[in-house]
């Protein structure tokens, strides 16, 4: 029994090793292409929800966020409510330091979150303070956004702790002024 342990946990540790080995650059296509200040500058709404490690909903909630563009920084300030009424904020600074890379800063966020972009593709990985009763753990974030051609952003970030899987956060962006979904020009054909 020990010796099957070892193996899920040797095959595991291997499956996580794969995912880590992802990028932007090949992780993405070559267009929308997605620049982080461009398009959460002003008003997105999103959609969300969490599931456990077990695939399992946990949660949903959506999100207004506002950013404003300040030289190389964006500040962006995100309103959430969850389906259980409880409500969160959460201001992030990105400053550009770089093409394609910034660093990402929230209160909630221990040190500092790398953000990197190639293509229609953003990757943000940060830890990530989570309230657990009267204390908090933190937990790291492998967060992955993808740009569509008519603006719609697909977003799913991985949480773990110590390596392991704890769960999955799935959004959709969308922009108020957004062109609608080009599968839509295909309806009554």
């Amino acid at each position: 029994m020990r010796k099957i342990a070892l193996a899920a946990a040797a095959a595991a540790s291997l499956a996580l090793g794969a995912c880590s080995t992802l990028t932007p650059q090949t992780n993405s296509q070559p267009t929308p292409n997605f620049v982080l200040e461009d398009y959460f500058q002003g008003r997105t709404y999103a959609y969300g929800l969490f599931e456990g490690r077990d695939t399992k909903l946990q949660r949903s909630f959506t999100v207004v966020a506002d950013g404003v563009l300040a030289g190389d920084t964006l500040t962006l300030h995100e309103q959430f409510l969850w389906n259980d009424g409880e409500r969160q904020t959460r201001t992030w600074t990105f400053k550009k330091v770089a093409s394609g890379r910034y660093e990402g800063r929230a209160g909630d966020v221990e040190g500092v979150a790398n953000v990197t972009t190639s293509g229609n593709a953003l990757r943000i990985q940060y830890k990530l303070r989570l309230p657990m009763g009267k204390s908090s753990i933190v937990v790291d974030v492998d967060d992955w956004s993808h740009l569509f051609a008519d603006g719609a952003v697909i977003n799913r970030a991985d949480v773990s702790k110590f390596g392991v899987h704890v769960g999955r956060i799935t959004l959709t962006f969308v922009k108020p002024d957004q062109k609608r979904p080009v599968a839509e020009g295909l309806v009554g054909q």
